[in-house]
C-alpha cells in the first residue's frame, strides 16, 4: 500500500543519510510540515521510521517525489555543434569519446544550460546543453534501495541537478550576479560547475574523491587503517587546515586550470565556494578550498529565500534543523521555470 494521496512528500536520498518533508502542497505557496533525517549509517529499522512518518501501514510505502544521487552520474557542459539532424549522434560521439563511456548503458537527458529547461536537440544545435546520465544500473539499484527503505518514488530527479537550480536562482537574486564554483565530491571523484548569471557556464568532474582524501590522511597522520582516516574526514570539529594544502593537491591543481580557463574566456571572475562531501558541508574543506583559491563561502539566506518562493514551515523547530546543505531537497518544490528571484 502507498501513504495516502492527500500527503504530499519530497526526499532526498543519499547513500548515507536520508531527508524527507511533508508538505500541505505540491506546489507553492505551501507549509512543510514536518522534516525527517535518518542516518543511514546507524544500525536501526529504517523502512519503519520511513512508514512512521509516513503514516502509512505496516507494509506500506512513502510515496514522494526524490532527489538521488546514482553512482557514476555525469553532469556535463557541451556545445552541441552538429549538421542538421544529427544532434542526437553527436550526444552519443560525445558520450562515448569525450566521457567514455557506453551510450547503451546509460540512461541519458539533455537541459539547456542556460535554465534547465529540457532541451529539444534540434532547437539548441550552436548552443550550450548539459549533458545529464548515470548507468542504468545504477539507477535500478537506487530505485530498490529506496523501495526497501520503503519508499516509493513518484517521480526520481538528480540531486545534483536540483542543487543548480538553487544555484542560479540565488546568483539571479544578488546584485552583482558573480559565479560560484559548486563542488560535489563523490568517492571516486568531484563534480565540478561554475554556475553564473548564464547558467551553468562549466561543467566537468575531476578524478579526484573522498577516496583519496582518506589515502592521503592515513599517509599524513601515519593511521592505522582508512576506517581511522574516514572518522576524522566526517567529524565536523576536527581542523585539517594545516596539512589541506597536502591532501588537496591533486585536486586544488585541476581547479586553478578550470577557473583560470573560464575567467580569461569570459571575464566574469568566480567569487563563491558551495562545497558538499556525502551531502554535508565540513568547515576545514570548504575553508581550506576557499583560503587556497581566494574565494568565500557561498552563503545563502534561507528564511528571505524561502519566502521569497512562497515556502512557510509549521514549526520554527524544523526550519532551525536545516543548513545550506538541505538545498537540494527544498529543490523539489521549486519552479525556476516560470519565475525569476528578485533582490
Amino acid at each position: 500500500m502507498i501513504s495516502a494521496k492527500k500527503n504530499n512528500f519530497i526526499v532526498e536520498f543519499r547513500p548515507t543519510t536520508i531527508r524527507a518533508a511533508r508538505l500541505s502542497s505540491s506546489k507553492s505557496p505551501l507549509v512543510v510540515e514536518e522534516v525527517l533525517e535518518i542516518d543511514l549509517e546507524e544500525k536501526g529499522d529504517i523502512a519503519g521510521e520511513v512508514r512512521g512518518f509516513a503514516k502509512a501501514k505496516s507494509n506500506g510505502f512513502l510515496r514522494a517525489s526524490c532527489s538521488v544521487y546514482p553512482e557514476g552520474r555525469i553532469v556535463r557542459q557541451v556545445r552541441l555543434d552538429s549538421t542538421k539532424g544529427k544532434e542526437a549522434e553527436f550526444v552519443t560521439d560525445y558520450l562515448r569519446k569525450s566521457v567514455g563511456i557506453t551510450p547503451e548503458e546509460f540512461s541519458t537527458y539533455c537541459l539547456s544550460a542556460s535554465d534547465g529547461a529540457d532541451a529539444e536537440l534540434s532547437e539548441f544545435n550552436k548552443k550550450d546543453i548539459l549533458v545529464c546520465g548515470a548507468p542504468k544500473k545504477s539507477i535500478s539499484d537506487v530505485q530498490s534501495s529506496l523501495v526497501h527503505n520503503a519508499i516509493y518514488p513518484g517521480r526520481l530527479e538528480f540531486g545534483t541537478v536540483g542543487t543548480l537550480g538553487v544555484l542560479k536562482n540565488v546568483v539571479d537574486s544578488k546584485s552583482d550576479k558573480s559565479p560560484v564554483l559548486f563542488l560535489e565530491i563523490d568517492i571516486q571523484e568531484t563534480q565540478v560547475v561554475i554556475v553564473g548569471a548564464k547558467g551553468v557556464e562549466m561543467a566537468r568532474s575531476i578524478e579526484f574523491g573522498s577516496e583519496h582524501l582518506v589515502a592521503g590522511l592515513k599517509q599524513e597522520m601515519n593511521l592505522k587503517d582508512e576506517a581511522a582516516a574516514e572518522k576524522i574526514l566526517k567529524s565536523r570539529e576536527f581542523d585539517l587546515g594545516s596539512i589541506a594544502p597536502k591532501l588537496l593537491r591533486k585536486l586544488l591543481r585541476e581547479l586553478q586550470s578550470s577557473i583560470g580557463f573560464y575567467e580569461v574566456q569570459t571575464g566574469s571572475s568566480v567569487s563563491e565556494l558551495y562545497c558538499v562531501k556525502g551531502g554535508k558541508t565540513l568547515p576545514w574543506l570548504e575553508n581550506s578550498i576557499c583560503d587556497l583559491l581566494n574565494l568565500k563561502p557561498f552563503t545563502i539566506d534561507l528564511e528571505k529565500w524561502l519566502q521569497r518562493e512562497d515556502v512557510s514551515f509549521s514549526n520554527q523547530s524544523d526550519f532551525e534543523k536545516m543548513d545550506t546543505t538541505w538545498v537540494s531537497l527544498l529543490s523539489l518544490i521549486m519552479n525556476f521555470d516560470s519565475r525569476k528571484a528578485n533582490s
